[in-house]
């Protein structure tokens, strides 16, 4: 029994991780989860794969942290160290556990292939560890007391540490730790608003002991708002974190997209669908992602039309019907031709709502009076035609297209769902 564990830590266990190969998400993901549970990570820390350094982690953490949490090493290869290096810091040998070789044998004969004998490695673990299960992979997990704290080992592919984190370790700890206090988390999506008028706004709500407390990071244009509260009752709990989240979303209702998930295309279908109304996209420089963003969403077909992806002034001419002469008097990127771009592909798809993108992403191309960087929009409706200009200066390709999606599915659903953005924050933001 772990009473009153309300600290922990993470361990991501891999070269892969060291070297930058590979960057570790398990760690913040466990965070997060536990956090609703009350407890704390108070440190996470990265190792390779160096069973005598991994050892002495595990011993340092699980001395100082009732729960230690490592990701990573229990695959079937010499370098997957994590069994040994938790058995060498329990002090016990590892021995074979049956029904987990009985498992990977069954697993590989529904493959219909002999299972190698290097797999047999993952059927070891150390003595006394109880054994968690792993419904989407072929490495188990376990859990085993080293000195004062226990250490739990999940495998490192985030699908498998996820199943196994929900399905095993935190049910486990629900039953096993002793009650903490109430918590209650809300969460709140908005886009159009610098990070840091968000938190000049706030104020004091982002206090490190305030409670409910905001936090917020953001992405790509969006900020991630989430409110924590912790009370002595989860009535109470679930009370003051609804009260502050209210605050929030009055507060910020022009830029508030969603309450319920992050994704700005979902925000967009739901509002279509409810004005039920179709759109199309008429794409140059973002190259169809604009399109593949809206196809994401199941059911997509019942608010989406189609797309173009006229990269060349030709096909700007030819399938959207941009006049030749307004490509020549103003250019490709322009907010002329982002206008024609959008009124073509409404009339062309016979949608409620066009957006078309037109820019220059980059390394080339650019001038002084049009650098690379420089993105055209155009929104097209039944009221009319507008259209924008953003500077995505001193950023490399990817980070132009990928701003340029996020403001396309802005536009969009801001064209929808009716909420503009207070002209002064959207003329100075930049997305991040």
């Amino acid at each position: 029994m772990i009473h009153d564990a309300r600290r922990a830590a993470t361990l991501a266990i891999g070269n892969e991780l060291i070297e930058g190969r590979h960057v570790d998400t398990n760690s913040g993901e466990i965070a997060a989860r536990l956090a609703e549970l009350g407890i704390e990570v108070a440190e996470t820390v990265v190792v390779g794969d160096e069973r005598a350094r991994v050892e002495r982690l595990m011993r340092e953490l699980c001395a100082e942290f009732p729960i230690v949490i490592a990701t990573g090493g229990l695959g079937p290869t010499l370098d997957d160290l994590t069994r040994e290096a938790a058995a060498d810091a329990a002090g016990v040998p590892l021995e074979l556990h049956g029904p987990s070789l009985d498992h990977l044998r069954t697993i590989w004969a529904q493959r219909e292939r002999p299972m190698p004998a290097t797999n047999e490695r993952q059927a070891h673990f150390p003595v006394g560890a109880q054994i968690m299960a792993n419904p989407v992979g072929t490495a188990p997990g376990f859990r085993v007391w080293v000195g004062g704290g226990v250490l739990a080992a999940l495998p490192g592919p985030p699908r498998e540490m996820r199943a196994m984190l929900e399905g095993e370790l935190l049910p486990w700890i629900r039953a096993t730790c002793g009650q903490g206090p109430a918590i209650a988390v809300r969460s709140l999506y908005l886009c159009g608003l610098p990070e840091s008028q968000f938190a000049e706004d706030v104020g004091p709500w982002m206090a490190r002991g305030e409670n409910p407390r905001v936090d917020v990071t953001a992405h790509m244009g969006v900020l991630s708002v989430k409110v924590v509260a912790r009370q002595t009752s989860r009535s109470a709990a679930e009370a003051a974190v609804e009260a502050r989240a209210l605050e929030l979303a009055q507060r910020f209702a022009p830029f508030l997209y969603s309450r319920e998930h992050p994704a700005l295309e979902r925000a967009l279908f739901e509002a279509l669908r409810a004005r039920g109304w179709r759109m199309a996209f008429a794409e140059s420089c973002t190259g169809g992602a604009l399109a593949e963003r809206i196809t994401r969403v199941p059911g997509s077909s019942s608010v989406f039309l189609e797309g173009w992806v006229t990269y060349s002034n030709g096909a700007k001419i030819r399938r959207l019907g941009v006049p030749a002469a307004l490509l020549e008097a103003h250019g490709a990127v322009s907010r002329e031709t982002a206008a024609a771009m959008a009124e073509g592909a409404r009339a062309e798809s016979g949608a409620d709502l066009a957006v078309s993108v037109t820019g220059i992403a980059g390394p080339d191309g650019g001038s002084l009076e049009k650098p690379v960087g420089l993105v055209c929009f155009g929104v097209a409706t039944a009221q009319g035609t507008q259209t924008l200009e953003r500077r995505y200066l001193r950023h490399g390709r990817d980070a132009v297209r990928a701003f340029a999606v996020h403001t396309g599915l802005e536009l969009a659903w801001r064209a929808v769902a009716g909420p503009p953005a207070p002209p002064d924050s959207s003329a100075r933001r930049e997305l991040r």
